[in-house]
């Protein structure tokens, strides 16, 4: 087989190596453009270290909250937040950064979302009907449950077995000075982000406290750096990948620097010592984003990897970590009572909701979105 060109007769294999040839200089020809349509170092900077440190303030923003809210309403403000990180990790990963380390967004193409986001939100829709179905079920169990104990309990009093039933007036005030279990909840789930996710049990003045709080800042620590270094990446690739990964970032962030500060305070310290705890573990954070933004910008075959990384990071602390968090805050919840349950279930629900919605929308539209650079 042959191709007249220019009147010149062309055999397969120069066919074939001129094909290779355009190829290359295609492909050369899309990393130039898109090296120069990085955004400038100046802009990398000021928008990544605005929002590192917005990030590194939240600790502070959780005590005047502390200050000014009723603990139940920081109870459920925690509880909606934490849905909403949830919701932005996953869909973060799954809409904008493992499609950026295939290579499958065009910076330059606003529609090149439409060939993968249906399949991605279908995917991620088919995490959470799961576990939507699951605690749809637990909450039917549990009124059935409910149902059956008081039955049982009117079947009681016809058989003037009321009073074996009763607690004594000792058992009552124990449970009156017991913590509403999900309360004690939500400051565990706020706070166990698989870094650093343990058991503490705390006494004031006991040593434990140290240890326990050492472990925080390093697990903290290590945390806030994997999430520079993804931010500061995201930014030296273009403002609007930046801005996405942040936005999901601040999400799961903020409700945790809420609980680190809850269960510090808990533990016994000042609101001065667990404010300097919480900035130390955060200052790795800036230099994670040094880091990311450096090596960004040197060349763009890092972000790829540095993408994928932080998709993987972000699906684990969501699926893995906060999830099962979320569903034992629920379950501890419907031991307080049915509509106490249903409170948990409905604040998790629409922050997830809102989380996957941000993150869709901005895959989806974002690239519509034109910023000066």
């Amino acid at each position: 087989m042959s191709i007249e060109l220019n009147e010149t007769l062309l055999s397969p294999d120069e066919v074939e190596t001129l094909c290779r040839g355009w190829n290359r200089d295609l492909l050369a020809s899309n990393a130039e453009r898109s090296q120069q349509n990085r955004p400038s170092a100046l802009l990398v900077w000021s928008c990544g270290l605005f929002v590192v440190t917005f990030i590194t303030l939240s600790a502070i923003v959780g005590i005047g909250l502390m200050r000014i809210m009723q603990k139940s309403t920081y109870s459920r403000f925690i509880t909606f937040f934490v849905a909403v990180g949830v919701g932005s990790l996953s869909g973060s990963a799954v809409f904008h950064l493992l499609p950026q380390a295939y290579g499958l967004v065009d910076e330059f193409d606003s529609t090149s979302g439409e060939k993968f986001l249906p399949q991605a939100l279908t995917a991620v829709c088919g995490i959470y009907m799961f576990f939507i179905a699951d605690k749809l079920l637990k909450l039917v169990l549990e009124t059935r449950k409910k149902n059956k104990h008081h039955a049982h309990e009117h079947g009681a009093i016809g058989n003037g077995l009321l009073d074996s039933n009763k607690p004594s007036p000792t058992e009552e005030i124990a449970m009156a000075l017991m913590p509403s279990a999900a309360e004690a909840s939500i400051q565990q789930q706020a706070h166990s982000l698989c870094v650093h996710d343990h058991d503490m049990q705390y006494k004031a003045g006991d040593s434990v406290i140290g240890t326990v709080a050492w472990m925080i800042i390093f697990g903290d620590g290590l945390h806030n750096f994997i999430d520079g270094v993804s931010i500061g990446a995201s930014f030296s690739e273009s403002i609007l990948s930046g801005i996405n990964v942040s936005v999901a970032v601040i999400c799961e962030e903020f409700p945790h620097e809420l609980g680190d500060v809850a269960i510090l305070v808990s533990a016994g310290m000042s609101l001065r010592q667990a404010l300097v705890y919480n900035l130390l573990s955060a200052l790795t954070c800036y230099v994670g984003f040094a880091i990311g933004a450096l090596f960004g910008n040197l060349s763009g075959h890092f972000a790829p990897f540095i993408f994928a990384f932080a998709g993987g990071m972000f699906l684990y602390i969501s699926i893995s970590c906060m999830i099962p968090e979320m569903k034992k805050a629920m379950e501890e919840g419907l031991q307080v009572s049915l509509r106490n349950g249903l409170e948990v279930f409905f604040l998790q629900t629409t922050g997830i909701i809102t989380g996957l919605s941000l993150m869709y929308v901005m895959a989806r539209f974002g690239g519509q979105i034109s910023l000066g650079q």
